[in-house]
């Protein structure tokens, strides 16, 4: 074919705007989480004295890091207290900062030690902790904006956990300004009112898995194959609205999958294309874009779409005839930003919020539930005006979950909130059982458990972690140990088989769970404790201090894996990171590396007591993967998670402030016995958040300024330039099994001051990443800089860090 298909940043769709680049401060200060801010920030530092004594300046000892104790108290708006528990403690700081930070705490001899009985005394001494904290001035500006933004000038040991001008760190600012300067008395407590509006305007591009499903659904072309940008990782989820983008060399790739696919269905059109493609006309080419443009765009078509689209058509038809024109209509809708792009912008309303249209309503629904385009009947209650209010939403959700795509959806929900989606890596000498049929079979039975669970099933969390059932085939049922299965086999060959009595019990003991959360040749209670907190608690741990050897104990036939395990947690520089996680992971000791049951480690008997610490509503003592799910299925800690795991996916947004509040709010709403995979679900698509937005920040100049009192920024009065000559320098802080931290360092060589940005290469995927922005790119991963330190004047230097995992 010779006719060049327009593509994503081509022309034909300027009218849509590509998102914004991450540098972009409006749509990009919700995307950053406050849990690394000052939850755990301790730990970062080693053990638990000098992990937090340095916590935003002063430990016991009343040092305050180079910074004065000036800074008058509580300066004068009345209603501090109130802002306080709205703004910061609610949503954020009695979720993720009482893990170290109280009497029994990692931080229980610092100045910030809190108190969570919940009591009106108590919340008064928690807000005198923290004002107190905001009264300590470095070089002019409070330690509670330095230290967990990365700007103070001894630096912070955890990096960047909250960058600079987020919507976190701005909350913090505002509550700074209060009790520091008496400003900002006019703002009200809003931060978790019920009902409230929050959420930025955006344009999420598909994930790759959306991608093929949705090409499945509108063509019927099978995509899986195909050579297509990867989508970065965010804690997991595959489908973070700020991560994905198109650029380079991607562009590229999309237009040979568009023209491939147009290609394929040519060759075989099926009922797509409403006549003969040997003998099609005019007539049958506008019937078809009609019906399949209306589809691929998820919206009802304009003018200009008609005109555009049958244009060209039209001139690849006079020379290569009607199939190629049909062909070149398919292949410019795949690579237009209306099909690759999802809108969420909606329209203004009168207060000054954006309404989202009906078609922007259907398709959040339908990748929520679907992972893939709105089907015909959800498109038509859009274009009818009927997907307007809360009850036809909630009447398509249950309608929606009831459809065979719901099962594949919520599939993808489970895989990446228990991040299952990569491949275990076994090592054969260790477990030469663990063959490719059963690593198969393992994957087939989490693919039987969650359907059983939203088709015949409550849908619970309940039944998640305590069902006394499960999906084996003969070979997975003699790998685990298990009589071999009666009844009737499903489609994939799974039958149910009744746990009962054989200490495996729901979600925990999936086997997919405990081979993904283990070592190549041995069970890890580290890889399994971390699990649990980040993954099942939404307790996000901080990367390990830099410098620090965190491999693996080196095995010994006298110890059992639990033995090695706390000689290494016990470790002074260790302990006060892995007393966190460790005592929740020998709580799995029971099953080994790729999740078989044992009563005995190399002939160690298993002791598989375990302990949980740090989680307000969920430590205390458990012996076993059975209490522990019992433990979980009861706790608000985990309850909330669970909610706050369904937002961050279904919004493709990590935790700001507001969601979670939202989180808190759903799961109080709904109560233990209604927290469902539907429920969940639909009180999410009934929330405020999910049919509006907020305006963006203003960004034009005050109309009262003189725009000649303010210089550009570089040099002549112009844009500095983008690297100039810079000397890298890598250094790896810390490397352990599966992953490992580097600190970087950009040094201008040049003549003039220069942005600077780094392409290296990453053994894996950054999960971490401090003082710099990443995109992600066909050489490796790009690094730029942020707002402090993107420029660097000739002979100064910028540093960043980031962490990786395999």
């Amino acid at each position: 074919m010779n006719t060049h298909t327009t593509g994503p940043l081509d022309k034909a769709d300027a009218s849509v705007s590509r998102p914004p680049p991450a540098s972009d401060a409006p749509r990009r200060r919700l995307t950053q989480r406050l849990s690394y801010a000052l939850m755990l920030s301790c730990l970062t530092l080693g053990a638990a004295g000098a992990g937090c004594s340095g916590l935003f300046g002063g430990g016991e000892d009343g040092e305050t890091n180079g910074g004065d104790d000036t800074g008058a108290l509580d300066q004068g708006c009345a209603d501090n207290v109130e802002f306080f528990k709205a703004n910061l403690w609610d949503p954020i700081m009695s979720s993720k900062c009482t893990v170290c930070h109280t009497d029994t705490g990692l931080a229980k001899g610092t100045r910030m030690v809190f108190d969570t009985s919940g009591t009106d005394e108590a919340l008064q001494a928690n807000f005198e902790a923290v004002r107190d904290m905001a009264a300590i001035q470095v070089n002019g500006e409070s330690a509670l904006l330095l230290r967990p933004s990365g700007r103070h000038p001894d630096g912070h040991a955890g990096g960047a956990l909250v960058p600079f001008q987020s919507e976190e760190y701005v909350a913090f600012e505002k509550f700074v300004n209060r009790v520091n300067l008496g400003v900002g008395c006019e703002e009200q407590p809003t931060a978790c009112e019920p009902g409230m509006v929050s959420g930025q305007r955006v344009l999420r591009r598909m994930a790759r898995v959306e991608f093929d499903r949705t090409v499945a659904d509108l063509l019927g072309v099978d995509t899986t194959g195909y050579i297509l940008p990867t989508d970065a990782n965010v804690e997991g989820f595959d489908n973070n609205a700020d991560a994905l983008m198109y650029a380079g060399t991607d562009v590229q790739l999309m237009r040979d999958a568009a023209e491939d696919i147009a290609a394929r269905v040519i060759e075989a059109p099926g009922s797509l294309i409403p006549c003969e493609v040997e003998t099609g006309d005019d007539a049958c080419a506008t019937a078809f874009f009609e019906s399949f443009g209306r589809r691929a765009f998820r919206r009802p078509l304009t003018q200009e779409d008609r005109t555009r689209y049958m244009d060209l058509y039209r001139s690849v038809k006079a020379d290569e005839g009607f199939a190629m024109g049909i062909q070149s209509m398919i292949a410019a809708a795949l690579q237009s930003p209306y099909f690759l792009y999802r809108p969420e912008l909606g329209a203004v309303a009168q207060d000054g919020t954006y309404q989202l249209l009906p078609h922007e309503i259907a398709s959040q629904l339908s990748y929520m539930i679907w992972s893939s385009m709105p089907d015909d009947e959800l498109l038509s209650k859009a274009e009818s005006g009927e997907l307007a209010t809360p009850a036809v939403i909630s009447a398509e959700v249950d309608r929606m979950m009831q459809d065979p795509r719901a099962e594949a959806g919520v599939l993808r929900f489970f895989k990446t909130w228990l991040q299952l989606s990569a491949k275990p890596s076994k090592d054969m000498a260790a477990y030469p059982e663990y063959t490719e049929a059963i690593r198969q079979a393992i994957e087939k039975e989490t693919a039987a458990f969650v359907r059983h669970l939203i088709r015949e099933g409550s849908g619970s969390l309940n039944e998640m972690y305590t069902a006394n059932y499960s999906y084996v085939n003969p070979e997975l049922a003699s790998f685990y140990g298990l009589e071999a299965p009666g009844g009737a086999a499903d489609q994939d060959g799974m039958t149910r088989v009744d746990l009962t009595g054989s200490n495996r019990m729901g979600l925990l003991t999936l086997g997919s769970v405990l081979s993904t959360h283990a070592h190549a040749a041995e069970s890890s209670p580290v890889h399994r404790g971390k699990f649990v907190r980040e993954q099942l608690l939404c307790q996000p741990l901080p990367p390990p201090p830099a410098g620090l050897d965190v491999k693996p104990p080196q095995p010994d036939p006298t110890k059992s894996t639990r033995e090695r395990f706390f000689e290494h947690s016990n470790n002074e520089a260790c302990g006060s990171c892995h007393s966190l996680i460790d005592g929740i992971g020998f709580g799995f000791e029971h099953f080994d590396g790729v999740g078989r049951y044992r009563d005995s480690d190399d002939g160690h008997p298993v002791d598989a007591s375990g302990n949980i610490v740090g989680a307000p509503s969920t430590s205390g003592e458990f012996d076993g993967t059975g209490e522990l799910a019992q433990k979980l299925a009861q706790s608000p800690d985990a309850q909330a998670c669970f909610t706050l795991q369904w937002l961050r996916f279904g919004f493709g947004a990590m935790d700001q402030a507001e969601l979670s509040c939202m989180a808190e709010q759903i799961t109080g709403q709904l109560g233990p016995e209604n927290l469902t995979v539907a429920g969940v679900i639909k009180a999410i698509a009934q929330s405020p958040r999910f049919t509006k937005r907020l305006a963006e920040a203003a960004t034009d100049p005050d109309p009262g300024e003189d725009p000649g009192d303010t210089e550009p920024s570089g040099t002549d009065n112009g844009p500095a330039p983008t690297n100039s000559d810079f000397d890298i320098k890598e250094t790896v802080d810390s490397v352990w099994d599966g992953g490992g931290c580097k600190s970087v360092t950009v040094t201008n060589e040049g003549e003039a001051k220069a942005l600077w940005e780094v392409t290296l290469a990453v053994d894996g995927t950054p999960t971490d990443v401090w003082n710099a922005k990443t995109e992600t790119v066909n050489a490796g991963v790009k690094f730029s800089g942020v707002e402090w330190n993107a420029e660097v004047n000739p002979g100064a230097s910028a540093s960043f860090g980031f962490c990786w995992r395999e």
